[in-house]
């Protein structure tokens, strides 16, 4: 789908954004979905080098090329528990065993804790591309893992970079977690499915579209 379809439908479907802000009012809790929490911000500091479950390692075929004995990068791009689920990713560099030695994280959120999470169901909030300690505790739900040239790496970090210092907006239907993660997808050559589908389908499909 192209950018004016996927932008067509998502107005289109803008009724539906009212209907999950009235059903978020009544919540008991918003669970741990994109929602800017209480806790120190994990910012795009280096995070503790992980060892993650099996569906985190999956890498497209050709991704492991790059040579052993030289310095290699990765992206992974994950999906993650809470509402209705979270896109984010996690990026940086392998030592010479294939061992992540540094490790970073960056996700779209929306400014204002739980009351702006609910308002961007209606209409764009202010928002900061950053990390919660949710995206280290939270189970991943899929995950799909790039090896990366330096070059590739650079472009990424550029972006991410690039994003985090501009002024973002965040809408549920409009401008999510998904558009971020598909943004940087991109700007890698890889096909990018919806960004109307839920986190664990997008990654699911980015996953599958891209041959691995």
């Amino acid at each position: 789908m192209d950018g004016d379809g996927i932008l067509g439908k998502k107005l289109g479907s803008l009724a539906f954004g009212a209907i999950a802000f009235g059903l978020l009012m009544v919540s008991p809790s918003l669970g741990a979905s994109e929602r800017s929490e209480a806790k120190p911000r994990l910012s795009l500091q280096s995070g503790p080098v992980e060892t993650a479950g099996p569906r985190a390692f999956r890498a497209a075929p050709g991704t492991q090329a790059a040579p052993l004995n030289g310095v290699r990068y990765f992206v992974e791009f994950r999906s993650r528990t809470g509402f209705y689920g979270h896109t984010y990713v996690v990026y940086g560099q392998l030592d010479s065993r294939g061992k992540r030695a540094e490790v970073h994280y960056a996700g779209l959120y929306p400014e204002g804790g739980p009351v702006g999470f609910m308002l961007g169901h209606v209409l764009p909030v202010p928002a900061r591309v950053d990390a919660v300690d949710d995206d280290l505790t939270d189970p991943v739900t899929e995950s799909y893992l790039r090896i990366l040239t330096p070059e590739e790496f650079a472009k990424t970090t550029a972006a991410i970079g690039r994003l985090r210092a501009n002024t973002q907006l965040w809408n549920a239907l409009l401008n999510n977690c998904n558009d971020f993660a598909a943004e940087l997808a991109q700007g890698l050559g890889l096909r990018t499915p919806s960004t109307l589908l839920i986190p664990e389908l997008l990654v699911s499909e980015l996953r599958e579209m891209n041959g691995s």
